[in-house]
């Protein structure tokens, strides 16, 4: 982790934070800018490596190391299901 992860301020609702390696990062991916998320829209490999992240709203940004990203969570509706069960007498 970061050594300063606990001034990094929590993700927007429905997310996690998660350190990941430039080739880990999806499209969709929220990255902390001046107290806005940004969305990744497009991105495209770099040297060594490294990622070039294209924003709307923002210049792009190279990213070569571990990075912070905020990952909307996924949630697997198959696990499980829901059953009605009704208790009353008809």
């Amino acid at each position: 982790m970061m050594p300063d992860e606990d001034k990094i301020p929590p993700g927007p609702v429905g997310t996690q934070g998660l350190p990941l390696n430039p080739s880990e990062l999806k499209i969709g991916d929220l990255l902390h800018f001046d107290g806005t998320f940004f969305p990744i829209r497009d991105m495209v490999t770099g040297r060594g490596g490294s990622r070039v992240l294209n924003f709307l709203g923002r210049d792009p940004y190279t990213v070569s190391g571990p990075t912070l990203i905020y990952r909307v969570i996924e949630l697997n509706a198959r696990q499980g299901a829901l059953h009605y069960i009704r208790t009353e007498a008809p």
